[in-house]
């Protein structure tokens, strides 16, 4: 039987657009992909979490030039931004870190990656992964939520208790908390009230004993914490999934299903399915994430149902239904045959000719079309004429109206990177150089330009083929809506039946959560950032509404050296200058405007601030058992810290006389300060600071430095931040206090550039008052329990109390500001041992022995690598991951070990 099919050229859903800067069209349907390559999935807290950033289009996986700007943030168990990094992109490839450290609360944490142009899609296609953050002691005392249970306190009558401590998670709420509850059939919200020291007890009736309920405590500030009580448990939740979308009277159907537990998690299950009659038709086993399929020869006059006869270790009696037959209907099948793709559509309704569209990423690669003989029609395409990855393939009517859908994985060996690796040796001594020589080729055609990155980590501390991988990510995770659980496992070559796992994820969680064609979300258009910018209008009049036209606009930049930029505002009074690249945290800017006269105006301006994206946390159900990469995690950290604890007894402590003050004014003000945080030590004037300033000071920090480094110290960071540091004690933290407020931890970049001209003293409090209250409220998210007792504050009062952002009185017609810029790229660092003398006795407790992010292969596709390994014997693990110019992808394992004797 002879079909015909043609190709037919995408047709965007949406019109072009120009770009601002370049006029270049924009494609409104293509969104970019964004991945961070992670060594795993748990991190210490005396660890950094390293990451790469690939960003692409999402059609055929080129790395991006769109955006230019990419946004990282580390979003804690309490729902709050705990870090956020701004990371440059160049042709699509960045890279960054977190710094973790021991003040940050041990739990669950959601790394998220998305750019502004992404925005325009809402979140489905934003990079998110949940890692879990380690102590090395684990403080099980005290949980913001404690004692949760359900008791009966008569028939048919039960009541929910609990002790709630919403300080814990950095609550200022002193009499009331408001309780979010859920238990599936029903919801509700209440308020509690504190009885006691900082206990917030909740006693809660509920009409009927439930199977489980989810208590969210909401402290009234963005800070929330989640827990659900397991009373009983409930049978497994089994889900069915026609291969067409309905089960089809007449025809050998086949039903994808998947196995879920209370926690969303896949269960392993085996079972039968029952027709009306009880009588066995067919029977069905889940692979381990509890998806699979069966077949089942349909009739509409008879009912069908699973019953679950045995998931894990658990033997069960529960049954559950099937979809209903339906009389008439069409099937769409696709399965793999070797090379090709075997598509058959069977229908009892469809008479005339069909159509079969091809397509993948919102690309249309085939339109077939074909008569139906006896309801059938099959056909073969080479699967060599597809993109690798996720092809959605649609059966339409004579009049082309949608009827059935089915996604299938296509493989190709053409869309890949073939990575080959060699190691100098297969088994090492501890400290000893490993060397690497790595080759980069292509099926068909020599490869362009390959980015790679190269890990290398002690086996027990990855993820274990759990985790996302490039190949994953790009292929698989980031076109399908929801968690996929262990992505790369389908993946791996290890892995037996993979074929029939793949068939089963897209059967079951591919079902209709396709994320193509990209579609524009809400009424808000975001364009693609090529660099930093500062954007806004210009405005006059009262209350200054009227867009001013044609109005000289003036930008300076007061990065490393300040920068000078001009423009004039377009037709609708906007002005938008793209700056150089520059590094930190934020960067103080300054606008002036002008008439068209060139004259001063008393125009104001507006900047345009963007806005985060709304955190979406999803909360861990239960509390499983620690994994086996979280145990070792924690082992390490404790060892870590054992070593540095030995090391540091080796060397004293020395211990600096106190500094007495002398004298000083006494205000109301500062009487009211005195009494919170303690009177002062030392106390510098204001006239005295402005005395001792050069010509080359630069703020209150470079005065401070260089004239009172006997009382204070200033830490400089590679970003051109900096920490003053109170000299006394054993190195206890120091806070910041302005104007008798404490500031924020997000407001201490703006003190060290305080212009001398508005001090009027600077005050040293050693060892203040009520330290821990003070510095949980800098610091919410520091557990209580180990926030430090012992603590410094320097306190700085402005002349009028104008603060930190007040230099003068700013002129019409002018705005003072910063800017968010680009975070700077730390290196990662590791120990060389290739001279004796270096040879540190130190014992090299890693466990991630290499990180190199991005190097590029040379014009043959070859590139070399080398680094030292530490003293943990062991099994290691080097991962390589690659994307090339032209889009393509690589990913390779491979083992090599260190032997406790040296090799």
């Amino acid at each position: 039987m002879k079909i015909g099919y043609k190709l037919i050229f995408f047709i965007l859903l949406f019109p072009p657009i120009f770009s601002q800067e370049n006029n270049k069209a924009i494609d409104l349907s293509v969104a970019e992909k964004i991945y961070l390559q992670l060594h795993s999935n748990a991190y210490a807290m005396d660890q950094n979490i390293w990451f790469k950033a690939i960003v692409t289009d999402s059609e055929n996986h080129i790395p991006s030039n769109l955006s230019r700007l990419l946004y990282v943030d580390l979003i804690g168990p309490n729902e709050q931004i705990m870090a956020h990094r701004l990371v440059k992109l160049t042709q699509g490839i960045g890279k960054g870190s977190f710094e973790l450290n021991k003040n940050m609360p041990q739990g669950r944490y959601l790394i998220r990656a998305y750019t502004q142009w992404n925005s325009n899609f809402g979140d489905d296609f934003m990079f998110k992964a949940y890692v879990d953050l380690y102590a090395p002691t684990q403080n099980n005392d005290k949980a913001p939520i404690e004692s949760l249970s359900v008791v009966e306190k008569e028939h048919g009558r039960w009541t929910l208790t609990a002790e709630l401590r919403p300080q814990i998670i950095g609550s200022e709420n002193e009499r009331q908390v408001q309780v979010y509850l859920n238990w599936g059939k029903g919801k509700d919200t209440i308020k509690v009230n504190r009885k006691g020291h900082n206990l917030f007890p909740l006693d809660y009736e509920i009409q009927e004993k439930l199977d489980w309920i989810t208590l969210t405590l909401d402290t009234g500030q963005g800070l929330h914490h989640t827990k659900t009580l397991v009373i009983n448990t409930p049978p497994i939740d089994l889900q069915f999934f026609p291969e067409s979308g309905d089960i089809i009277h007449g025809f050998r159907n086949k039903i994808g299903f998947k196995a879920v537990s209370l926690d969303g998690k896949g269960k392993m299950v085996q079972g039968e399915i029952l027709d009306a009659k009880s009588r066995k038709v067919a029977t069905f086993r889940s692979n381990h994430l509890g998806m699979g399929f069966f077949f089942v020869e349909a009739d509409s006059t008879s009912t069908y149902s699973a019953k679950i006869v045995y998931s894990d270790s658990l033997v069960t009696e529960v049954t559950y239904p099937l979809p209903k037959v339906v009389s008439k209907g069409s099937i769409l099948s696709v399965s793999r045959a070797k090379d090709k793709i075997r598509i058959q559509v069977e229908s009892n309704y469809l008479n005339d000719h069909v159509f079969i569209k091809a397509s993948c990423r919102g690309t249309d690669y085939y339109l077939m079309e074909g008569p139906l003989r006896e309801g059938r029609l099959s056909y073969h395409l080479p699967s060599s004429k597809l993109p690798e990855g996720i092809i959605v393939f649609t059966l339409m009517d004579e009049e082309r109206i949608p009827v059935a859908e089915r996604l299938y994985f296509n493989e190709s060996e053409h869309d890949r990177l073939d990575i080959s690796l060699s190691t100098d040796k297969k088994h090492y001594g501890r400290k000893e150089s490993t060397k690497l020589d790595i080759e980069v080729s292509g099926k068909g055609s020599a490869p362009t330009t390959t980015d790679l990155s190269i890990l290398a980590i002690n086996k027990e501390h990855w993820h274990q083929g759990k985790g996302e991988t490039i190949r994953s990510n790009f292929l698989l995770t980031s076109e399908l809506r929801g968690e996929v659980e262990e992505p790369d496992y389908y993946f791996r070559e290890d892995s037996r039946s993979r074929y029939n796992n793949l068939d089963a994820l897209l059967l079951t969680q591919g079902w209709r959560r396709y994320k193509y064609p990209a579609k524009r979300k809400g009424a808000k258009f975001y364009w693609p950032q090529p660099a930093l910018a500062v954007k806004g209008t210009v405005r006059s009049g009262f209350p200054k509404r009227e867009l001013v036209r044609n109005a000289d606009i003036s930008l300076v930049t007061f990065g490393k050296a300040p920068t000078f930029y001009t423009q004039r505002t377009d037709s609708m009074g906007r002005f938008h200058f793209l700056l150089d690249d520059a590094y930190g945290k934020r960067m103080k800017i300054l606008l002036n405007s002008k008439d068209q006269e060139g004259k001063k105006s008393n125009y104001t301006i507006f900047m345009d601030t963007p806005n985060s994206p709304k955190v979406e946390y999803e909360p861990t159900i239960s509390v499983e058992e620690v994994d086996s990469v979280a145990r070792a995690v924690v082992k390490a950290q404790k060892e870590r810290q054992k070593t540095e604890a030995i090391f540091d007894s080796l060397y004293g402590v020395t211990q600096l006389d106190e500094v007495v003050v002398e004298g000083y004014r006494l205000t109301p003000e500062r009487q009211k300060a005195y009494k919170q945080f303690g009177e002062p030590d030392v106390v510098i004037e204001g006239d005295v600071i402005r005395s001792k300033e050069r010509k080359w000071s630069y703020g209150l920090y470079s005065i401070l430095m260089f004239e009172y480094g006997h009382q204070l110290t200033i830490e400089q960071f590679s970003d051109g931040f900096m920490l003053a540091h109170v000299i006394g004690g054993r190195g206890e933290p120091t806070l910041l206090v302005v104007d008798g407020k404490l500031l924020t931890k997000e407001e201490y970049e703006f003190v060290p550039q305080m212009p001398p001209g508005i001090v009027e003293s600077v005050e040293i409090i050693k060892y203040a008052k009520f330290f821990v209250k003070q510095y949980l409220t800098v610091f919410p998210e520091t557990d209580p329990l180990e926030a430090p007792t012992l603590g410094h504050i320097i306190s700085v009062y402005t002349k009028g109390g104008v603060g930190i952002h007040v230099t003068d009185s700013p002129a019409p017609g002018t705005m003072e500001s910063t800017i968010e810029i680009f975070s700077p790229e730390k290196e990662f660092y590791a120990p060389k041992y290739d001279r004796p003398a270096e040879d540190n006795q130190k014992p090299d407790l890693r466990s991630l022995i290499h990180w190199s992010p991005s190097i590029k292969t040379d014009q043959d596709g070859k590139v070399s690598a080398s680094f030292y390994n530490g003293d943990i014997a062991g099994d290691y693990i080097i991962v390589v991951e690659a994307i090339s110019e032209d889009g393509r992808i690589g990913y390779l394992e491979k083992n090599y070990s260190v032997e406790a004797e040296d090799y």
